[in-house]
Formats: structure tokens, C-alpha cells, sequence
């Protein structure tokens, strides 16, 4: 597959939280249409919540992405308050930096 603006790519992520320390690893890993391997990612956070960790794993796989030069990002999440918020994109004054953050990208890239 030819990297292009038009070509749809799918971003799968999650985020752990250690329940002890509260210590957020995140990581994911983007595939093409026909389901090949375009990148993977991790990152340690330090301490957040579940939901932060979430997000920032949406965050840093889509600018990863736009890095690349790709504009048409499916997200793959298994989180349902993430992907409802995310859909919803109408929390701009929300408390939660990385969420406002990730919500600016989604409305400037438009995709």
C-alpha cells in the first residue's frame, strides 16, 4: 500500500494502570486496509488513570500517523466511555488535558 492521505489506516491502542502504584504504560500499532503492519508504539506515563491512559495511547498513535503523513485514521478502542466521548468531541472544556488535546486533532484534522 502506497502512504497516502486517501488511504484509511486503523489504529489499535490500549493503556494499563498498575493497581497498586497506579503507575500507565500505553502502547498500540497501526495497520492498513489488507491488515498489514504500518507502526507499533509504548510509552510509560508515570501515574494516571485508566481513562487518561486510554486517550494518551489514542493520542500518540494518531499524531504518529499524521507524522506519517496519514489523514484517515479509523481508532480501535475497547473502551466505551473513550469512544463515546471521542465520538461525541463536544467536551472542549473538559477538565482532562490530554482528552482536550486529543479532541482539538480529531476537529483540526476533520477525519
Amino acid at each position: 500500500m502506497v502512504n497516502s492521505a486517501n488511504n484509511w489506516v486503523f489504529l489499535f491502542t490500549d493503556g494499563a494502570v498498575a493497581r497498586d502504584y497506579g503507575y500507565a504504560a500505553i502502547g498500540g500499532v497501526a495497520r492498513d486496509r489488507d491488515g498489514n503492519w504500518i507502526v507499533g508504539f509504548n510509552r510509560f506515563l508515570g501515574m494516571c488513570s485508566p481513562f487518561e491512559a486510554k486517550v494518551w495511547a489514542i493520542l500518540d498513535g494518531i499524531l504518529i500517523l499524521l507524522n506519517k503523513g496519514y489523514k484517515r485514521i479509523t481508532i480501535m478502542t475497547d473502551n466505551l466511555e473513550v469512544a463515546q466521548i471521542l465520538t461525541d468531541m463536544d467536551l472542549e472544556d473538559s477538565g482532562i488535558t490530554v482528552l482536550r488535546r486529543t479532541l482539538r486533532i480529531l476537529h483540526s484534522e476533520g477525519e
